[in-house]
């Protein structure tokens, strides 16, 4: 008899059942394969209704990469034999974390929603040997992936899966365990698609992380994805290398800060408007190449992930209608939609009045749909606060931040927060030429 367990929804993290739709959630045989050496827990667990461990009764499964359960252990059993569709499971690979909420509870924690399970054993043994079991087990399907799409790092891949052979050298992947925890199987499948064609053509391999952000900005479709990609590895090169004394001039004067970051830990990019305008530099082309030079760096030298997004702060203090730059505008659009996919979470607008929202109606048409949607107008500090902490905020915008602008801090990652400073990174180095 499989020891009994007790499922609850934590009070703080509502519950969120990964459920089948279309078609039986399988694991490929070499996963399978890989772990099969770890005993296949099973055991009735329960939701809880109240705040007591009561409530309708789930027999759960540990079985390939998937955490499954069935209406009852008779009904379970009777579906493992036939081979039928559980009523609902949890992809192990997007658990967080498995811990323990209490001696004998257990804590499982989903990547990207803060929502949880808690599992409850009948006593510290059985519960040690759950947590025990799924960790490995979760450890092993990450490990399974990275090897699978892992041809950033030059090491074969394990367990029979295919492997493509790279000409970048990397430190390590660059789809690291938070990004593979929330990966799609159509996904893994769409990137090695992606990585065959570059092979097949005169580039370079491009990195797991790039081939990502570019398939996911045009919503999974590969044909789409590869000629947009394409583009991309085009452009850059023709633009790169960029030669910091080649647009210093444009450096020093301090349009562009990154500085604090907002209450989701993505760091902020300030884009001092009052800075900006036709008059401010020699050419819009030769001042476009700093953007590009920085957000080079920002990529490869201070997101945390290669899949993080920054946070732009468009900053308006002492801003006049002189500084009006449309041209300006345009190429920012362009560059963000066509050569950095899904690298802006969200650009905040402060401070925003009627005037300046008529404005934007009238260029909202020259960014894509997918980055105009991520444009935030914001009027007063208390809504500011809600995205970003006083603490973390330039004090010109309401903030207790007295930092001020230096050229050096753009090398020295002066402008970084200590943790940022001190992360070991695997992101390609900047201006990587495909």
């Amino acid at each position: 008899m499989f020891p009994p367990f007790v499922f609850s929804c934590s009070n703080k993290s509502p519950v969120q059942k990964r459920k089948f739709r279309n078609s039986v959630v399988k694991t490929d045989s070499a996963t399978a394969s890989l772990l099969s050496k770890h005993r296949d827990l099973r055991g009735v667990l329960y939701k809880r209704f109240t705040s007591h461990w009561t409530g309708q009764s789930r027999f759960f499964v540990t079985q390939g990469a998937y955490l499954n359960y069935y209406e009852d252990e008779a009904t379970g059993m009777a579906s493992l034999m036939a081979g039928r569709e559980p009523l609902a499971a949890l992809d192990i690979r997007h658990m967080k974390s498995v811990d323990y909420e209490a001696p004998t509870t257990i804590r499982l924690e989903l990547a990207g929603t803060e929502k949880a399970y808690l599992l409850k054993a009948g006593d510290e043994e059985e519960a040690k040997e759950w947590v025990e079991n799924l960790r490995i087990r979760m450890e092993t399907l990450l490990d399974a992936l990275k090897d699978y799409v892992g041809v950033d790092n030059g090491v074969e891949g394990g367990g029979g899966r295919p492997r493509l052979d790279s000409s970048i050298d990397v430190k390590d992947s660059t789809l690291t365990k938070k990004t593979l925890a929330t990966i799609t199987d159509a996904e893994l499948m769409a990137l090695s698609s992606m990585k065959q064609q570059f092979a097949s053509e005169n580039y370079k391999e491009p990195d797991s992380a790039l081939c990502l952000r570019f398939l996911r900005a045009r919503k999974g479709k590969v044909p789409d994805a590869i000629d947009f990609l394409r583009q991309h590895l085009d452009w850059r090169r023709s633009t790169f290398p960029i030669e910091k004394g080649e647009i210093l001039e444009e450096l020093t004067k301090g349009k562009y800060v990154l500085r604090g970051v907002d209450r989701d830990g993505d760091v902020i990019i300030y884009i001092r408007a009052g800075l900006l305008g036709p008059d401010t530099y020699s050419s819009l082309e030769n001042h476009m190449r700093q953007v590009f030079y920085l957000l080079e760096r920002v990529r490869a030298e201070v997101l945390r992930d290669p899949m993080d997004k920054f946070c732009i702060i468009y900053d308006r203090y002492d801003v006049d209608r002189a500084k009006s730059d449309t041209p300006w505008v345009k190429a920012i659009a362009k560059a963000l939609g066509d050569q950095y996919p899904e690298s802006m979470k969200k650009c905040i607008v402060y401070p925003s009045n009627r005037v300046f929202r008529y404005i934007w109606n009238i260029v909202k048409p020259f960014f894509d749909p997918v980055t105009a949607a991520k444009i935030v107008m914001v009027g007063g500090q208390d809504e500011l606060y809600k995205y970003i902490a006083p603490d973390q905020l330039l004090r010109h915008t309401g903030g207790t931040d007295d930092y001020v602008f230096n050229v050096e801090h753009v090398e020295s990652k002066e402008m970084m927060t200590e943790e940022l400073r001190n992360l070991e990174r695997v992101a390609p180095d900047p201006q990587t030429v495909y």
